[in-house]
């Protein structure tokens, strides 16, 4: 488990600058407006029910794909000469790349829930930015039902730049990500960054349909100004609630210098490499019912090595780790899905998982596979959501839970829970309150609980405060608006209240300073043209309790996060 990076009270300034932004300096404004909702499948003609379809027995006849561009021409807010150029050096996702994602095919039993899960899988390529299916046209004579496919490309060609300030050092970098190359969804990036940890040169590069198959393919090479890492990983993954099995392996070679933080300082640093490898698989009768049921089995090498820098020796080294194990696990996971917008997201499509998705590993490690210990390991995820008081509220719940056991009892054992109520106050306006809290016993010597701008309380620096208990309550108010400037980016606004604290020592930490709390109001810009649903924050924080602190009165904090 670690933090991210941690910043002086100013916060970080990092600024993902896209092409697209590059063509709204040039273009002519457009009249500011809500995005486009509609699409042909809109206005498709009347059909049966899709459930009734079902009932029937219907199969597939033709599946038309309609693949659109990024700017809607036929729009005459979109059909600028600028927006025009776009499109055409912009090359769409080839028919063959949707095709393969689809979960249904011509002369198949007609499944609505295929239809829905298909469109789900699709949008969440990120080079797709909306996607709607929908029964076409019926003949019942032949008892057949055409069905449309609808999708609309993302700019997936992003110019990444990133400048800041972070512990008194400027924090910069540059890079280029494709993430539709030539329209076969496979994704490369080239970046180098700057940053108060390390300096890094990076070469990505993923395949989520090798060879127009299920199978996944993903590589990072990256050379740092404290060591380096590369990552693998490919396999053929539980792609569908339906899918019958899975198979996948990675590989992880990571040599770095971990710091621990106290206070938004660095208070301790180590040397640190890692090797991990993993074998896993799955079994599966598919969805029965509305719910799917896998079970698991894989095998985990990690060997974790520290060591002092080259300063001198850390304050507290942790010890080495290697552990071998087999594990055998259980998923469950329940069919139940909702579409909304403006939730996270602007101008997005959101697709929210109600259905219960838990799943738990247990393992045991041995000294006669190799390991230095022996030791029982487990794990277990789950998620469920509700809609309390129906439409309009919603309820999501998440915790994770990992320990190990060895002879003289547990080791960097930690619980985290989380809950998060949604309620849409009007149309445009949406309040949203959050808890959340770890606890952790006996962690390993590499591992903290924090707690700061990172987690939750954006009136104090980042890694502030660390502990074995955190818990932060985090209210909000979000005002969506109908601003697009230049078709192309969204605008909204929150006003919001945070509260956390620490409980229990860290070895290398001060005392908890009790309840923090602060306020603040932010501006969020998005563009749902992009094929990264990022969200630029940027928030002026206002932290209630100074006594005893060290930090300024007011936190400027620009960021990017994946959220409203």
């Amino acid at each position: 488990m670690r933090a991210v990076e941690p910043s002086r009270s100013y916060g970080v300034a990092t600024f993902k600058l896209t092409l697209l932004i590059a063509l709204a300096a040039f273009s002519m404004a457009a009249p500011l407006a809500a995005p486009v909702a509609g699409h042909p499948a809109d206005t498709a003609a009347a059909v049966p029910d899709p459930a009734a379809l079902q009932r029937l027995g219907v199969t597939i006849g033709k599946v038309d794909i309609d693949i659109h561009n990024v700017f809607d021409l036929s729009n005459p807010a979109e059909n600028k000469p600028l927006y025009r150029w776009a499109d055409r050096i912009h090359v769409r996702t080839r028919r063959s790349v949707i095709q393969h994602l689809l979960l249904f095919h011509s002369g198949e039993r007609f499944d609505p829930q295929l239809l829905a899960e298909s469109a789900r899988l699709l949008r969440a390529t990120g080079f797709i930015a909306d996607a709607k299916i929908s029964p076409g046209k019926y003949n019942r004579q032949t008892k057949t039902i055409d069905v449309d496919v609808y999708v609309r490309d993302a700019w997936t060609l992003q110019a990444n730049i990133k400048l800041g300030r972070k512990g008194g050092r400027t924090e910069s970098g540059f890079g280029l990500t494709e993430e539709n190359l030539l329209g076969t969804g496979k994704s490369v990036t080239i970046a180098h960054s700057n940053n108060v940890d390390r300096n890094e040169t990076r070469l990505g590069f993923s395949d989520p349909n090798v060879r127009g198959g299920r199978t996944q393919l993903s590589l990072v090479l990256a050379d740092t100004s404290d060591g380096h890492r590369r990552a693998l990983s490919a396999g053929r993954p539980f792609y569908a609630l339906d899918t019958r099995w899975s198979v996948a392996g990675s590989a992880l070679n990571d040599t770095r210098t971990d710091s621990m933080y106290d206070l938004g300082e660095i208070v301790d640093q180590f040397r640190h490499h890692t090797r991990e490898f993993s074998l896993e698989g799955g079994l599966s009768q598919g969805l029965v019912k509305g719910r799917t049921q896998r079970w698991l089995a894989g095998v985990e090498y990690q060997d974790d090595r520290f060591a002092a820098t080259p300063a001198g020796p850390p304050l507290l080294l942790p010890k080495d780790r290697k552990l071998v194990y087999p594990w055998v696990g259980w998923q469950v996971v329940v069919d139940d899905f909702r579409k909304m917008t403006e939730l996270n997201q602007m101008g997005r499509t959101e697709d929210i998982r109600l259905g219960l998705d838990l799943e738990a590993h247990l393992g045991y490690s041995t000294t006669g596979l190799g390991a230095d210990r022996n030791a029982t390991i487990f794990n277990l995820t789950a998620h469920k959501g509700w809609e309390p008081g129906g439409a309009g509220r919603l309820l999501l719940f998440d915790t994770s839970a990992s320990a190990r056991w060895e002879k003289d009892g547990v080791h960097n054992a930690l619980l985290t829970a989380s809950a998060v109520y949604y309620h849409r106050v009007l149309k445009n306006q949406l309040f949203s309150a959050q808890l959340s809290g770890a606890f952790s016993r006996r962690l390993d010597a590499d591992n903290q609980i924090l707690l700061g701008g990172d987690s939750g309380l954006r009136g104090y620096p980042l890694r502030y405060q660390s502990g074995t208990r955190s818990a932060v309550l985090t209210i909000e108010q979000r005002f969506f608006t109908n601003w697009y400037p230049f078709r192309l980016l969204r605008i909204g606004y929150a006003v919001f209240f945070d509260a956390g604290r620490v409980w229990g020592r860290d070895p290398r930490g001060t005392p908890s300073l009790g309840t923090l709390s602060d306020v603040g109001i932010g501006l969020r810009v998005t563009s749902p043209r992009s094929s990264t649903p990022s969200v630029m924050h940027i928030d002026l924080a206002f932290p209630l309790k100074r006594q005893g602190t060290n930090i300024d009165s007011i936190q400027l904090i620009v960021e990017k996060k994946t959220s409203f």
